[in-house]
């Protein structure tokens, strides 16, 4: 399998895009459920509204969390797309990134670095010239 091919580098920046689209639309679910669920308490009896500021923290943590990593993503994806070559050096970190994932991020990462680090023919045939 030639991993040189620029197919292999669309077919990453696809991923990246699907699951970065996948996971802003959960954390946008997440955020209206809260949302719902806050405003639901908040009729209860004994519901203490100094407690809101938790949940205020733990919904900027997750919305800091996607401006970092999914929204970055979803751009290097289209980068891969278009084949721009700024793009994959960005995929190769959020490839390593993504090894955390377990298990789809861990096979996404694996392939990433495969695709990332691969040496064509006449840079292989290259370097054993000069030895």
């Amino acid at each position: 399998m030639n991993l040189t091919d620029p197919v292999h580098k669309k077919v990453i920046g696809v991923i990246f895009i699907v699951f970065s689209a996948l996971g802003l639309l959960m954390l946008m679910f997440y955020d209206q459920l809260m949302s719902v669920i806050i405003g639901l308490a908040q009729d209860e009896p004994g519901f203490d509204p100094d407690a809101i500021w938790v949940f205020d923290l733990i919904n900027s943590f997750l919305w800091g969390i996607a401006i970092i990593f999914l929204i970055p993503r979803i751009i290097i994806g289209i980068g891969l797309i278009n084949q721009r070559r700024w793009a994959n050096v960005p995929a190769l970190v959020y490839g390593v990134f993504s090894l955390i994932n377990i298990p789809i991020g861990t096979l996404l990462g694996i392939y990433c670095i495969l695709v990332f680090t691969a040496k064509s023919k006449a840079e292989k045939n290259d370097y054993w010239a000069g030895m």
